[in-house]
C-alpha cells in the first residue's frame, strides 16, 4: 500500500512537473512572439542577437542595410557590427572585440555611438546604440536610434566657432587652443615646428579706395591663394583683421622661412580681382625647448616689424 502511494505520488509529481514546463514553454513562447511583434513594429533599427548570430532583425533594419530577408543578411554576416564605420568617438568591430555585446550591455549609461553607412545612403548615419541582454538566455535586444541630424547639427555649430565667417579657415580662437596641444607634443616627442605670421601691406588704402566689400574678397582671395601653397599638416588660421599665422608642424626656421619666401612671391606674382596687385611682409620664429607661447609670439612679432621697417613685401626671421 505504502508502495503504491509513492507511485501515485511520483506520477502527481511528475505531471505537475510537466504542467509547469508546459506553462513556462507557453509563456517563453508568448514572451518571444510578443518580443519579436516589438521589435517589428519599432520604427528605429531594432534585433535580436547572441554574440555568434542574429536571430531577428526588423524591416526597418533589412531595408537599411539592403536585404530583403533575415536569411539574405545571416548568409553574409554573423554580426550587426560588420557593418560599423571606423570613426573617431564612435564604437568599431574592434573596440571591445567579440564581447562588445556583452561590454555595452553593462555600461547602459554609456555614450555608445556608432557610425553605419546604409544601402542607399551617399554619407553614413550616426546611430545610438542601446544593447539589453535577455533574462533567460545569451540573447541581446539591440537597438539603433539615428542621431545623424543630432550629431551633424553639433559639428556645424562647432564648425562656425571654430572658423572665421568670412574666410573659412581657423579663427584665432581655434588656433590657440591647438597650438597648446602642439607645444605639448612638441616637448613631448622633441618635435621641431615653427611660426608663420604674415599680413596684407597697405591694407588700409585697399578699404579706403574700394571700400570695404572689396577688401573682404581681397581676404579670401588671398587665403584661397595662399591654401594652395600650404601643406595639409600646416595649421592656417586669420589672427585678426588683415593678419594671417600658420603654424607649420614638423618644420625647422629655414623650411618655414623657404614657405614663406615661397608664399610671397607667389601673392607678389597673382593678379586680384579689382585691386590687381597686392604684396604682404612675413615674420618666421622656429619654436625653442625654452619659449612660452609669449615668448614665440614676441618673436615673431617682432620680426613682420622688422620686415613692415625694412620696406614691406619681405620675410624677416628671428
Amino acid at each position: 500500500m505504502i508502495i503504491e502511494d509513492f507511485y501515485e505520488y511520483i506520477i502527481a509529481l511528475c505531471f505537475i512537473f510537466l504542467v509547469i514546463v508546459f506553462i513556462l514553454r507557453y509563456c517563453l513562447a508568448q514572451y518571444k512572439k510578443n518580443l519579436i511583434s516589438f521589435i517589428q513594429l519599432n520604427t528605429n533599427i531594432m534585433l535580436l542577437s547572441t554574440k555568434d548570430k542574429i536571430i531577428s532583425m526588423n524591416k526597418v533594419g533589412l531595408d537599411f542595410f539592403g536585404y530583403s530577408s533575415l536569411e539574405e543578411l545571416t548568409a553574409e554576416h554573423i554580426s550587426i557590427s560588420d557593418f560599423f564605420i571606423e570613426t573617431e568617438n564612435c564604437i568599431n568591430k574592434h573596440t571591445y572585440g567579440k564581447k562588445w555585446l556583452e561590454k555595452i550591455s553593462k555600461n547602459p549609461k554609456g555614450n555608445h555611438t556608432v557610425n553605419i553607412r546604409g544601402e542607399m545612403d551617399i554619407v553614413s548615419q550616426f546611430f545610438y546604440i542601446k544593447v539589453s541582454k535577455m533574462r533567460y538566455n545569451d540573447t541581446y535586444l539591440i537597438g539603433l536610434n539615428n542621431i545623424s541630424n543630432l550629431i551633424r547639427e553639433k559639428e556645424e555649430i562647432r564648425t562656425i566657432a571654430d572658423h572665421d565667417a568670412l574666410t573659412h579657415i581657423y579663427n584665432r580662437v581655434k588656433f590657440n587652443s591647438m597650438f597648446t596641444q602642439i607645444i605639448d607634443n612638441s616637448l613631448r616627442y622633441n618635435e621641431n615646428f615653427s611660426i608663420i605670421l604674415f599680413d596684407i601691406d597697405h591694407f588700409k588704402n585697399v578699404n579706403d579706395t574700394y571700400g570695404h566689400n572689396v577688401g573682404d574678397r581681397v581676404l579670401i582671395e588671398l587665403v584661397s591663394l595662399v591654401r594652395i601653397g600650404v601643406r595639409d599638416k600646416d595649421v592656417f588660421a586669420r589672427w585678426g583683421g588683415e593678419e594671417f599665422v600658420i603654424l607649420c608642424k614638423r618644420t625647422s626656421l629655414r623650411q618655414a622661412e623657404s614657405l614663406a619666401t615661397r608664399l610671397r612671391k607667389d601673392i607678389k606674382d597673382y593678379t586680384f580681382e579689382v585691386v590687381k596687385k597686392l604684396t604682404c611682409s612675413f615674420g618666421v620664429s622656429q619654436f625653442h625647448i625654452e619659449d612660452s607661447k609669449n615668448d614665440l609670439f614676441q618673436r615673431v612679432d617682432e620680426a613682420l616689424y622688422e620686415a613692415k621697417d625694412r620696406g614691406r613685401n619681405q620675410v624677416v626671421i628671428k
